[in-house]
């Protein structure tokens, strides 16, 4: 859906996806080395542009760009969906190659569930074999749900997830843990790296 939610962390922001990044989707999505965990995409992106449109017109859909809050380079993105009943389910989170953005866009789509869409709980699913991804949700401290569950079918195949799950009375504490973590790391990333503004 359209909206108008914009975040800003240390380093990195959240901005609503336009119709102009239908190519650096594209780029991201077919870049063999990130695309082994989601759904094939189309490499053309006149096909993304009409995805996106789709998505314009899509409840309860919060799409995202993560970009380098200074420069505006793109690094990823994101999105928050299945809104419904105080509830979503938070994903298409993909970043490029070397970036630094993996915890700031996490919490940066948190703090969007929970401050600006006043969300009670943000779930996540992760295939089986997304093993850094399930790692991540344990050590930012998602609570993760016992079993694993049916999945989406990716490369033709049914494949098994893990849930994760944060609510909104324990965001308060890992809002503030993670938040010291990245003002901690931001000052001591060298300004040469990718991503990083000089």
């Amino acid at each position: 859906m359209r909206h108008n939610i914009n975040l800003t962390c240390a380093r990195y922001r959240l901005r609503p996806v336009t119709l102009e990044d239908a190519a650096f989707i594209v780029a991201l999505r077919t870049d063999p080395l990130l695309n082994r965990f989601v759904h094939e995409t189309s490499p053309r992106v006149e096909d993304q542009v009409a995805w996106l449109e789709g998505y314009f017109e899509r409840a309860g859909d919060y799409y995202f760009i993560v970009e380098n809050a200074e420069s505006l380079e793109e690094q990823g993105t994101a999105g928050l969906y299945k809104v419904e009943s105080g509830s979503a389910e938070w994903g298409r989170w993909i970043l490029k190659r070397r970036s630094m953005a993996a915890l700031e866009s996490a919490w940066l789509i948190y703090q969007a569930a929970f401050s600006r869409l006043t969300l009670h709980e943000l779930c996540s699913r992760t295939l089986t074999d997304n093993h850094a991804v399930i790692s991540f949700h344990d050590s930012f401290g998602a609570s993760r749900i016992p079993g694993s569950r049916e999945g989406p079918i990716v490369r033709g195949q049914r494949s098994a997830v893990i849930e994760h799950r944060v609510t909104s009375a324990e965001w308060p504490a890992l809002r503030d843990r993670h938040y010291s973590t990245i003002t901690r790391f931001a000052s001591r990333i060298p300004s040469h790296w990718p991503g990083v503004p000089a």
